[in-house]
């Protein structure tokens, strides 16, 4: 979850977080992945995501990157890692990594994922999510700060770019799509804003 959205919605409880990582559970079970020593999570935010792979046991321990923050937000314990950059030797002892809505926010997206690829361990699984299809570009990109939106296509070259080998690739959220594009079509030129609202 990016932190410009923490206290907007609870991800532990809100449709769309819980909905995601299913999709990325399915997804990393479906290109050969079991449980893993240590998850690095790029961008991680919040740390949503890695957090509930440690509660479902797919990880026993991770560590989150976020270059925002806060003093008070970092610290270092056995199996919870939060750093502002990651070092050689802590990307080198994860065997999965995840970036999840990271590669949207960087100018040079396969760079980025390059450089940290080269530093995992061998045989190290990685997920990327990105949000799809820049027909669907709006104000809530904005807010976040989006370069781009993707098409399947577009990723999977991003990640042979980097150097990695696609197992899987799959659109989430599949049926709610024409009812977003028609609702971002009315809604074109809005302000930048968060369009995540909590459940009543």
């Amino acid at each position: 979850m990016d932190l410009k959205e923490l206290g907007t919605v609870d991800p532990e409880s809100h449709w769309y977080y819980r909905s995601k990582h299913a999709g990325l559970q399915r997804a990393l079970s479906d290109a050969g992945g079991g449980s893993f020593d240590r998850v690095l999570d790029v961008g991680a935010g919040s740390g949503f995501f890695s957090a509930e792979m440690m509660r479902s046991g797919t990880c026993s321990g991770r560590v989150c990157i976020d270059p925002n923050y806060a003093d008070s937000q970092l610290s270092a314990t056995a199996d919870n890692v939060f750093v502002r950059e990651a070092s050689p030797e802590v990307v080198g002892s994860c065997d999965l990594a995840l970036f999840i809505d990271v590669l949207e926010h960087v100018d040079d997206d396969a760079a980025l994922l390059r450089g940290y690829a080269a530093l995992l361990s061998p045989g190290a699984f990685v997920v990327v999510s990105v949000p799809a299809f820049q027909s669907l570009w709006s104000g809530h990109d904005e807010f976040l700060e989006h370069r781009r939106r993707y098409r399947m296509h577009e990723v999977n070259r991003v990640v042979q770019d980097a150097g990695l080998v696609p197992r899987t690739s799959r659109y989430l959220f599949g049926t709610g799509f024409i009812p977003a594009w028609l609702a971002r079509k009315v809604l074109a030129g809005g302000e930048a804003k968060s369009q995540l609202k909590p459940l009543a």
